[in-house]
């Protein structure tokens, strides 16, 4: 049998005659309480999931660890080697990157060249699986290029890419500047649309004859074992190397700024988003003052047969608690289904209203990242019904206060 207390909560929260206006303001403050929910899941859930692909798009082009220098690194193969020997350290990549112009029939378009060792390349990043099209075993006069800047320029393997080296100039044909064609060899598709259009990949000779670097690089990839472990294995390459003729940066590092922001940014959505709940939580509080209203003379007969202050407050704050409750579990269960379904539904908002609601060129991705995160969601529930707790107990404190004479004589 169920407690005093609980069975009167139900039973206030009915619909029955002409209380049916308390019990509609209820409906709407459960409403309510679900729409904040399945908000705030979805806005932290595309937060998590935009920080997520960010991390790993980022890992999977640049590594976990990344070594340059002020100078060409012409020692490379022994820096690699020494790095090697590190216990949490799987593998080395030599690069050069620089800024150059691609220039194709149609296009002419600033880009970051990298030169690669193909095989070194594929144990360090995620290069070798982003390949949709051609290959990455790029020969002397080969590119591998994004697919946003292919479909941009209309590109199809084999075609001709003119890539343009500035070298001290800034436009072709000043000082320094240097051309040459490429056959496009390959295109890759990261999923992020930044670097699938600023990316392109060449031969580590072909990048050092282009920048005219000789046999020298400017930079190492490293991947160790767990990526969370980046910090500690940079400081000891750094033991290694002595700073500051190398500069050893890890991924946090090298994205700092970038998830600053994003930490910064999911933290005002929380409150902002969060401030729904809050109103909603209003709507909790004139339910049960009009709840009182409506149920004085009960509250008198239950004094009557002996219900202390402590009884009645418990019973009002119960009350909105279950609403809460009720309002976070339908927030919950709509926020997981809205979640699931978030890119067709912004596929069909597209479809029937013109408005692009995720352009990748401004957000990176393609779709829509979401992820649930378990202590995210525990959160936002928690705070939900407390926020209805709290909105519950002035209404509770008045009831309790209530004298039961004046009570039973209520009309």
């Amino acid at each position: 049998m169920l407690p005093f207390t609980i069975w009167s909560g139900l039973r206030f929260l009915r619909f029955r005659g002409k209380e049916s206006f308390v019990s509609l303001i209820t409906v709407i403050s459960i409403a309510g309480v679900a729409v904040g929910v399945m908000t705030l899941m979805v806005v932290m859930s595309v937060m998590s999931g935009f920080e997520r692909e960010l991390k790993e798009k980022f890992l999977g082009v640049y590594g976990n660890v990344v070594i340059t220098s002020g100078r060409l690194i012409d020692d490379y193969p022994g820096v690699i080697e020494r790095v090697g020997e590190l216990p949490r350290v799987e593998a080395a990549a030599p690069f050069i990157a620089g800024q150059v112009i691609l220039r194709t029939r149609t296009r002419a378009l600033g880009v970051n060249l990298r030169g690669i060792d193909p095989g070194a390349e594929v144990r360090v990043t995620r290069l070798g699986h982003y390949v949709e099209e051609g290959t990455l075993d790029l020969a002397g006069d080969e590119i591998l290029v994004g697919h946003q800047f292919a479909r941009l320029a209309g590109l199809e393997i084999g075609d001709r890419v003119i890539v343009v080296s500035p070298g001290e100039g800034l436009l072709p044909g000043a000082a320094g500047a240097r051309r040459e064609a490429f056959t496009l060899a390959g295109i890759f598709k990261s999923g992020m649309a930044q670097y699938d259009l600023e990316l392109a990949y060449i031969n580590l000779e072909a990048a050092g004859d282009l920048f005219g670097y000789g046999e020298g690089v400017n930079g190492i990839a490293v991947k160790v074992d767990n990526v969370d472990y980046a910090h500690a294995v940079k400081l000891e390459i750094e033991e290694i190397l002595r700073p500051p003729l190398y500069q050893v940066r890890s991924w946090m590092e090298l994205n700092k700024p970038l998830f600053a922001a994003i930490q910064v940014e999911r933290n005002l959505m929380f409150i902002i988003v969060m401030l729904i709940t809050v109103v909603a939580s209003l709507n909790i509080a004139s339910t049960l003052i009009v709840s009182v209203k409506e149920k004085t003379r009960a509250i008198g007969i239950f004094k009557a047969l002996g219900a202390t202050e402590a009884v009645i407050r418990k019973l009002f704050t119960l009350q909105g608690l279950l609403i809460g409750l009720i309002g976070t579990l339908i927030g919950c269960i709509a926020g997981l289904i809205l979640i699931d379904r978030i890119n067709q539904v912004a596929d069909l908002i597209g479809a029937h209203f013109g408005i692009d609601v995720f352009p990748p060129e401004v957000y990176y991705f393609e779709r829509i990242p979401a992820r649930i995160n378990p202590l995210e969601t525990a959160v936002i529930v928690g705070c939900a019904l407390l926020i209805s707790i709290l909105a519950s107990l002035y209404p509770a404190w008045r009831a309790a206060r209530m004298e039961p004479v004046q009570a039973l004589r209520y009309e």
